[in-house]
């Protein structure tokens, strides 16, 4: 049976984000021939980010994205990160002409074509989001924050109220993790969990290949 082609996001957290902030594309050069088609961006200490000087790494940033446009970069939008990703929707007004900056058709400040944001107050630390604001028009953005099998489908009706119509996603690691033989390993059955919940709920249909 032909099975569809795995859809892999590179998480990048520590050394590896400091390196794609200061425009050394060293690793992020090998990802596209592993299959990976979305790289995260975690710029946060909780991560192991230098955080001090995020605003200045704006320009190196957008050429990187410019260079690997068949990648899509994903940038963690909350309060720690804001220089950073403030900076991006700012650099089209700021440098457009000289340097691939992006303005949308109102001219209004809109990220590269192949950037979007990740909304995450927790920072990646698995706690529940109070509130899902709606997207905005300039971007697209997914939701993360304590998501996993117990509330997903109270947050997919959350999601699916704020969003109207729009494509958006969610992001789950946390809550999809257990302790198995002593070992804090990533639970694929807190995965198919997932699955069986939002297709009984009718988000989607069963997938075929999977039991």
């Amino acid at each position: 049976q032909n099975l569809p082609t795995m859809r892999l996001a590179a998480h990048l957290c520590g050394c590896r984000v400091n390196e794609v902030l200061n425009g050394d594309d060293r690793f992020l050069s090998t990802l596209p021939s592993l299959g990976f088609q979305r790289v995260q961006i975690n710029a946060t200490a909780v991560n192991g980010v230098d955080t001090s000087k995020l605003s200045d790494c704006v320009p190196s940033f957008v050429l990187l994205t410019t260079k690997y446009s068949k990648l899509e970069f994903i940038l963690q939008k909350n309060e720690e990160t804001k220089p950073l990703w403030e900076g991006v929707l700012n650099y089209s007004v700021n440098a457009r002409a000289t340097t691939g900056g992006h303005c949308g058709g109102d001219g209004l400040p809109s990220l590269p074509p192949n950037v979007t944001m990740l909304l995450d107050e927790s920072k990646g630390t698995g706690v529940l989001s109070k509130t899902y604001p709606a997207p905005p028009d300039e971007y697209d953005v997914g939701y993360a924050g304590g998501i996993g099998p117990s509330n997903i489908i109270d947050v997919l009706d959350a999601i699916r109220t704020s969003g109207k119509g729009r494509a958006v996603w969610i992001d789950m690691e946390s809550r999809l993790r257990s302790t198995k033989d002593g070992r804090d390993v990533f639970d694929l059955d807190k995965c198919y969990e997932c699955i069986d919940a939002v297709c009984k709920a009718k988000f989607f249909s069963h997938p075929s290949y999977l039991a």
